[in-house]
C-alpha cells in the first residue's frame, strides 16, 4: 500500500502528531490548528473520539485540496471493570468527505496521582508530565509515554499506530 500518493490535511500543528502522520503515511502532512470541540483535557474514550472526528471533518473542510482528513486526540478513559485504572489512550479519525474511520493507538496505564491533580487543579496531563518532566512542551515530544517509559515509546510512535489503523481501511481491499 503506498499512502504516501495522498495528501493529508491535519487539524493540528502539534510536532509529535506530525512527525506521527509522517511516519505512518512517508508524506509530509498539510497541519492547521483546528478546535477539536471538546474540553482541553478528555476524560472519557467518547470525548476523545469525538474531538478526533471533529478536527478531522473541520481541517479537510478548510483544505480540500487534501484527500484525508486526520484528526488526532489524546484523552483519559477510566478502566471500571477490571484494573479501575485510569489509561492514556491516542485516538486518530480519518475523514475522506464521505467515509469515517478510526484508529486507536496503545491504552496506557496513568499514575493515579497524575489523574487527581487534572481533577481537582483544572489542568491538562502535559501540565503535570512538563513538571514531573523538568521540560516545557512535552506533549512536542515524547509526553507521557516518553517519560514513562524511559523514551522507549513516545508519543509519535502511538500515535504513528494510531494513523495506521485509520487509514489502512481506505488502501486495503481487504476491506472492500
Amino acid at each position: 500500500m503506498d499512502f504516501s500518493a495522498y495528501r493529508y490535511a491535519l487539524g493540528t500543528t502539534n510536532e509529535a502528531k506530525k512527525t506521527a502522520v509522517r511516519l505512518a503515511t512517508g508524506s509530509e502532512p498539510i497541519c492547521l490548528s483546528v478546535p477539536s470541540g471538546i474540553s482541553a483535557q478528555p476524560m472519557s474514550e467518547a470525548e476523545t473520539i469525538e474531538g478526533a472526528i471533529h478536527r478531522a471533518k473541520t481541517v479537510l473542510a478548510r483544505l480540500p485540496q487534501c484527500d484525508i482528513g486526520l484528526g488526532l486526540e489524546g484523552g483519559l478513559m477510566y478502566d471500571e471493570r477490571y484494573t479501575r485504572q485510569w489509561h492514556l489512550i491516542s485516538v486518530c479519525a480519518a475523514w475522506n468527505g464521505s467515509e469515517l474511520q478510526l484508529g486507536r493507538g496503545l491504552s496506557f496505564p496513568i499514575p493515579n496521582r497524575a489523574v487527581e491533580r487534572i481533577r481537582q487543579e483544572q489542568i491538562e496531563l502535559r501540565v503535570i508530565i512538563d513538571e514531573w518532566s523538568g521540560t516545557t512542551g512535552s506533549n512536542h515530544q515524547g509526553g507521557a509515554y516518553g517519560l514513562l517509559t524511559k523514551d522507549r515509546i513516545r508519543r509519535a510512535d502511538v500515535f504513528r499506530d494510531a494513523v495506521l489503523a485509520a487509514i489502512t481501511p481506505f488502501f486495503s481491499t481487504l476491506y472492500r
